[in-house]
């Protein structure tokens, strides 16, 4: 008795295939009576306990007809009205493992051979991501971000993680396989769908990436500003971020030697100017220079890394402060080396710039190479066994000198006693 039934009912299973593939077109109601015959053999199945051979074949065959045309079928059926088998599903509710109701997932579009090269390039896209999300987020996190480097570091890490869950974790890509039908994405363009959003994301990180030379100068101005505002710390923070998002940034590896020199912290000081002079910094030439004749007492290594720094200054739009400051601390440098002619005219260099009245409002130590000359000449005319013409450099002196200044505090002291002895 069983036997016949599941005979008869895979003879109209056969008869309702030939006619939805027979006719010109696919018709709906068609395609219905096709998946409701299915729905009586799988339940005619289930409850007969043996079954022929040649029946199990003529349905393996038909339904392999049924799956060929997967394609065809859903085309048809969602020509109209997206999703029509999906609204076919909520009416019926048939058994989750009636594969028949969801032609459109066994569908197998042209265009689909190619999905093992998008889902390769999609891994390959959201791992270079996940590179690029550490490699930004570590250049802001060593140092500690506010809350805008906050933002700028978990908005993408976000974006980034969801996007590799996506591709890693069945609930992720199930939440994303939602996401694509409901905008209507077809099944063959999903997973170029999926490649695409995983490329938009890399741009966006990849953007950020070269964005971070202009984000450390944002950095760097405002560690300048904190600085005039007296806020060193954070100085200090600003400086170090500036240096970890770009570490070719010369101008902040300047900025936070100065601040280190003027902490009196002269290792991490050198460190950064030496950094910076790397860059062709002349300013940096000129303060680690300076540094060498101060503290380590290295003059020839000074005066060697001055020039250097003179020269840089001959192709470059470089302020009168800090060529005079050069020029200075060369005479210093030389002067220390007993080099006493050579010194003279490397210091009338430097006063010679700030005789530009233009220059001079901007240069605050201008006491300091007069303060230089004058030692000069007066050692020039101890070993030439004459009187020194010193008196108008030591005026000079003492008149624009400033005991606020380091090094004018000391001279100042010489110019003093000169100009006392000179009135006795």
């Amino acid at each position: 008795m069983m036997n016949t039934q599941l005979y008869t009912v895979l003879e109209r299973y056969e008869s309702a295939i030939k006619r939805l593939f027979g006719a010109d077109s696919i018709e709906l109601e068609e395609v219905l009576a096709v998946l409701n015959i299915r729905d009586e053999i799988q339940k005619a199945l289930k409850e007969q306990k043996s079954i022929p051979n040649s029946r199990l074949k003529k349905l393996i065959d038909l339904d392999a007809e049924l799956r060929n045309n997967a394609l065809i079928i859903t085309q048809a059926v969602n020509s109209k009205t997206p999703e029509q088998l999906a609204f076919w599903r909520e009416s019926v509710q048939p058994n989750p493992e009636a594969w028949w109701w969801k032609l459109e997932s066994i569908a197998v579009h042209p265009w689909d051979d190619w999905d093992w090269l998008w889902k390769f390039l999609t891994v390959i896209g959201w791992t270079a991501n996940l590179s690029l999300l550490v490699n930004i987020g570590t250049r802001f996190l060593s140092i500690g971000v506010g809350l805008g480097g906050a933002f700028a570091v978990i908005l993408p890490s976000i974006l980034a993680l969801l996007q590799a869950k996506n591709e890693v974790t069945k609930s992720g890509g199930e939440g994303f396989q939602k996401l694509l039908d409901k905008r209507n994405i077809p099944k063959q363009f999903q997973q170029e769908a999926k490649l695409a959003s995983t490329l938009i994301m890399s741009g966006l990180l990849f953007s950020f990436w070269l964005a971070l030379p202009f984000i450390s100068n944002i950095y760097n101005s405002n560690g300048l500003r904190n600085r005039r505002e007296g806020k060193l710390g954070l100085a200090e923070q600003d400086y170090l971020l500036a240096i970890s998002l770009n570490s070719d940034n010369n101008e902040a590896h300047f900025n936070l030697g100065n601040l280190y020199e003027e902490w009196q912290d002269w290792e991490k000081a050198k460190k950064e100017y030496k950094i910076a002079v790397a860059g062709d910094s002349p300013s940096a030439y000129n303060n680690l220079g300076r540094l060498y004749i101060i503290k380590d007492k290295k003059y020839l290594e000074a005066a060697v890394l001055l020039a250097k720094g003179i020269d840089k200054t001959k192709n470059k739009n470089i302020n009168d402060e800090v060529r005079y400051s050069l020029f200075k601390n060369l005479g210093w440098a030389t002067f220390k080396l007993g080099r006493y002619k050579e010194a003279q005219q490397t210091l009338q260099a430097a006063i010679g710039i700030t005789e530009n009245p233009e220059a001079a409002k901007y240069i605050d130590n201008r006491a300091s190479a007069h303060c230089l000359l004058a030692q000069v000449l007066d050692n020039q005319a101890l070993d030439q066994q004459k009187e020194s013409n010193s008196l108008q450099e030591w005026k000079k002196c003492s008149q624009l000198g400033s005991r606020l200044n380091i090094d004018e505090y000391m001279w100042l002291h010489l110019a003093n006693e000169k100009l006392n002895n000179i009135k006795k």
